[in-house]
């Protein structure tokens, strides 16, 4: 299926993709968010050049051969403004992970959106640095919210390499010092802080409302932390 490539530099461009087959998009600094300006950024520019879907891809996954065939297909079929690819996932080593997504995560690079979805394209720049961990959470939150019609795959096309503590924890392993956690007390803390103007501003901002949940446990990404429709 042919595809258009845009790599965008979150402030450390390496000269060499410019003669690489990529579109590739030097940002002047590191915006330290989980790469979701530079999402917000790629996404825009590929909307407004009239591509026809728009889908992500970090440096810890991979897709399948058929990956954007198949998404394509479901939206079409479905009539559908997002497709949600399923996925499954490795240790770095490439031990698999034998577990399913967390209730509500649809992770970054499951996304696969057509043109109906494209007017929520700028809430990932704008969700604030202190939620940038739950970025995905948010701007899924947001597609809902304006009423995105979305359908799942039927056989998973992605595979995310995970560094997540609990999924080393699940194969018994020992975990290492760089393994990944989310301090969900901090953003819960931050979010409880915020006054009542303030929240009604993130609200505006990211297209949903956004609330500490009392007693919050997280895995993989924070489930539970907040809450609308889905989030």
């Amino acid at each position: 299926m042919p595809a258009d490539h845009f790599l965008i530099a979150d402030g450390a461009p390496q000269p060499w993709l410019d003669e690489a087959s990529v579109r590739h998009i030097r940002l002047d600094r590191t915006h330290g968010d989980f790469g979701n300006v530079a999402r917000g950024i790629g996404a825009v520019l590929a909307a407004g050049e009239g591509y026809d879907a728009i889908a992500f891809l970090d440096a810890d996954n991979r897709i399948d051969p058929d990956h954007v065939a198949r998404c394509l297909a479901a939206g079409q079929t479905a009539q559908a403004d997002v497709v949600i690819a399923q996925r499954r996932f490795e240790l770095p080593d490439g031990t698999p992970v034998p577990v399913p997504d967390d209730d509500g995560l649809i992770d970054t690079n499951c996304l696969f959106m057509l043109s109906g979805a494209f007017p929520v394209i700028a809430r990932w720049a704008l969700v604030p640095p202190a939620l940038a961990a739950i970025g995905d959470r948010l701007f899924h939150a947001a597609l809902v919210a304006a009423g995105c019609r979305r359908v799942c795959t039927d056989a998973a096309s992605l595979t995310y390499v995970s560094r997540w503590a609990a999924h080393y924890a699940v194969l018994g392993r020992a975990i290492p010092a760089d393994a990944r956690n989310i301090d969900l007390a901090a953003i819960s803390a931050w979010l409880s802080a915020l006054s009542v103007p303030e929240l009604e501003r993130l609200d505006h901002m990211v297209g949903v409302q956004v609330r500490a949940v009392t007693g919050a446990a997280g895995g993989d990404r924070g489930a539970g932390l907040v809450e609308d429709n889905g989030v």
